[in-house]
């Protein structure tokens, strides 16, 4: 047993050897293992410092960038709400330089006319008084065939075409001056200001039922008002002035041509049927031209122009038309 037990003593030393150089290895190994995770920890945590002064310097870099977006954006709403003011605004100045432009037509119109009737109211009334000047005739006692009631007629007659004439031609005179001098009137600066304002006003304080706003003066409501009635007026004297230079004519003719009753009844015949074609055409344009033309419905900014209505919707696009 004694040598049993000395026989085995080596080889419980070389195993105890073998696990103590084993047991020393794997603690290197670990050491050297913890040793290299350590580094390798230190370096990741030295790495993950710097991403985070990175993320830190993006994150300032971002809120910079926000507040920039921001600023951005609060411009880009105030050139909106701009560009806005300044579309209201080209529209309502549109919309008056139609209305300008519609008050210039408007004056050029009745100009016109009221130079056509004033100048056809001079021609034929100065044919009337320079046919009354230049007609010769003699005493009615001396030469019995000129009937004085034929004379009288002729006198009445011319007097009644002058006056006729005379009136219209002075009455559409005044009102063509008055028109020229207060046409540009309706469409001045501070129409034109007043009538901006109030579409801005109109687009900024839009509520429903609002009706869009028109200017408050024009010249066609002047002249519906002021001249409608004068106009017609001029318009009947003429009218009635121009069947009553055809008597004079037919009177006329009948003293100059006392000697010859055919050529009177052929200047009589003539007027005559002058009269019924004067007739014919005053049925046919008379009428419709003195007309008023006040309720015919027109779109404007007349008196006959019925309003847009009350606005249902938020104004977009033309919210002044």
């Amino acid at each position: 047993a004694d040598a049993f037990g000395r026989a085995e003593m080596p080889y419980n030393n070389a195993g105890e050897l073998a696990s103590e150089v084993a047991q020393t290895f794997l603690g290197a190994l670990d050491t050297s293992l913890t040793r290299t995770w350590r580094e390798e920890e230190r370096r990741w945590r030295g790495e993950d410092r710097e991403w985070r002064a990175q993320d830190m310097e993006f994150r300032v870099e971002e809120r910079d960038w926000w507040h920039l977006e921001h600023l951005w954006r609060q411009e880009n709403r105030k050139w909106r709400r701009e560009d806005i003011e300044q579309r209201i605004l080209e529209n309502a100045r549109w919309v008056w330089l139609r209305h300008a432009e519609k008050n210039r037509r408007d004056v050029e119109e009745k100009s016109e006319q009221l130079k056509s009737i004033s100048n056809l109211s001079a021609l034929i009334g100065g044919f009337a008084v320079v046919a009354f000047v230049e007609l010769q005739f003699s005493d009615p006692n001396e030469t019995p065939e000129r009937n004085e009631g034929l004379i009288v007629a002729y006198a009445a007659t011319t007097a009644l075409v002058v006056a006729l004439m005379l009136n219209s031609m002075v009455l559409c005179s005044f009102m063509l001056c008055s028109i020229l001098r207060n046409g540009k009137t309706y469409v001045s600066d501070e129409e034109e200001a007043d009538y901006l304002f109030r579409c801005r006003r109109f687009a900024f304080e839009f509520k429903v039922g609002d009706a869009p706003p028109r200017p408050h003066r024009s010249f066609e409501r002047h002249w519906e008002t002021r001249c409608e009635d004068d106009w017609r007026h001029a318009f009947r004297m003429f009218t009635c002035g121009v069947p009553v230079f055809l008597v004079n004519v037919s009177c006329m003719s009948w003293l100059k041509f006392h000697y010859s009753p055919l050529a009177s009844w052929t200047v009589t015949a003539i007027a005559a049927a002058a009269s019924l074609g004067w007739l014919h055409t005053q049925n046919n344009w008379g009428f419709h031209i003195a007309k008023s033309q006040a309720g015919n419905g027109r779109n404007g900014f007349g008196v006959g122009a019925t309003s847009v209505g009350a606005a249902t919707h938020a104004p977009a696009g033309m919210p002044f038309d």
